[in-house]
């Protein structure tokens, strides 16, 4: 038995390198940019006001007053994909509506509220103003050349708005992972079918398919396997065809736990099995021809938990992430924490914030088939390996379930 961290680096490292296609700029958020993409022009592409009002130059208005305004001459009009196209002289203003170009000649914008219409052609002004006022400088957001995101970066909407402003209509992008998804047991029924005597719903390869697609993998159910060696060891033949195999159940010390001896005859090398940790002990990983085996425990949050911990950092190292591993920080738990062996444990939590302190409590009971100690929780509290009890009020490591900030 090896400890979570040795297991995690073993997994690691089996990672092969993500490959590379290229997707629509419609398609890319959600998938991980595959290269550094940078601006192709600058945002804004040129001056522009971020008001309705007057194109100015800042000297004309420099003696303008309440008590003694200045009069300019309205030249014409620039808006939004009708720029004006001559130069403003001394005296001269242009009426301009946010996002129209700036003129040459002018370094200002005064809002519409601080000025007076003196007829058609003239316009008067009761303060003065600096340069830059209500200006957008042209590459103010991005100037051409700069890295708008980074490879192994989580491509956002906000990206796409971003990408389609500096010119890109498509994305180079890393290849999801295709998942298999096996699970075993005499005892699991489809989630339609009323199970029988002695039968359970077939819960956890659900819970995979959902994790797998979070995480950015593309899932695909290979359906329940019976305790059967034969049957098992055709199963996972046709999983070793996928980037990433995950079979739940039969990897304990059961009599009827055929999977490891399955895997082995079907050419899989067993990197390691059965990891000090609590709940998910008996977990297995192993390689086959680069793809990569997890042995899974059957239980409901056996499995997620593992996922978690072992496989969600497997793939997003699969697809280049930056961010493969999820966010720690400490809170004080309301509660005295006890455990039963000096295992690593990941507790179900509920994390949140009193009075600017970050505190958190379990789910109640942290039975490996309690269902609902996950979907109440939004964190993993973990107890480190050799410790028992943590003290009410004590500091804790938590893990959030996603990135809260």
């Amino acid at each position: 038995m090896i400890n979570a961290d040795k297991a995690l680096r073993i997994i690691l490292g089996a990672v092969p390198p993500p490959g590379k296609e290229t997707v629509d700029l419609p398609d890319a958020p959600g998938r991980t940019a595959a290269e550094h993409i940078v601006a192709g022009g600058d945002i804004p592409p040129f001056r522009n006001s971020s008001m309705d009002g007057y194109a100015v130059r800042a000297a004309d208005l420099k003696s303008a007053s309440s008590g003694r305004p200045v009069t300019l001459t309205v030249a014409g009009e620039s808006s939004a994909g009708n720029p004006f196209s001559g130069r403003l002289g001394k005296g001269q203003a242009l009426r301009i509506m946010t996002g129209g170009k700036l003129p040459r000649g002018t370094d200002a914008v005064v809002p519409v509220e601080k000025t007076k219409e003196e007829g058609p052609r003239a316009v008067s002004f009761h303060e003065p103003a600096k340069a830059g006022d209500c200006v957008r400088l042209a590459g103010e957001d991005i100037p051409r050349g700069r890295r708008v995101i980074a490879a192994g970066e989580l491509i956002t909407p906000y990206h796409s708005g971003i990408l389609a402003a500096t010119g890109h209509d498509e994305v180079s992008v890393s290849v999801r992972p295709r998942v298999g998804i096996l699970a075993t047991g005499d005892e699991l029924v489809r989630p339609g079918r009323a199970p029988g005597e002695g039968k359970i719903r077939n819960s956890s390869s659900y819970t995979l398919i959902g994790l797998v697609r979070e995480s950015g993998g593309r899932p695909r159910f290979l359906g329940i396997v019976r305790d059967r060696k034969t049957a098992i060891r055709e199963k996972i033949s046709e999983g070793l065809a996928f980037d990433v195999l995950l079979l739940t159940g039969g990897v304990s010390v059961g009599a009827h736990d055929y999977v490891g001896e399955a895997l082995r005859r079907s050419g899989v090398d067993i990197r390691f099995w059965r990891v000090n940790i609590r709940p998910g002990s008996p977990l297995l990983f192993g390689v086959a021809d680069g793809t990569l085996v997890f042995g899974l425990p059957g239980n409901p949050v056996s499995t997620a938990v593992t996922f978690l911990q072992f496989v969600r950092p497997a793939l997003r190292k699969m697809l280049g992430r930056t961010d493969i591993f999820p966010v720690h920080v400490h809170a004080l738990t309301d509660e005295p924490l006890n455990v039963k062996d000096g295992k690593r444990c990941f507790l179900r939590g509920i994390a949140r914030e009193e009075d600017g302190v970050l505190r958190v409590k379990t789910t109640g009971s942290q039975s490996s088939g309690v269902m609902t100690s996950l979907t109440r929780a939004n964190c993993l509290i973990l107890i480190p390996e050799g410790t028992r009890t943590v003290r009410g009020g004590s500091p804790v490591e938590v893990e959030f379930f996603h990135d809260p900030f």
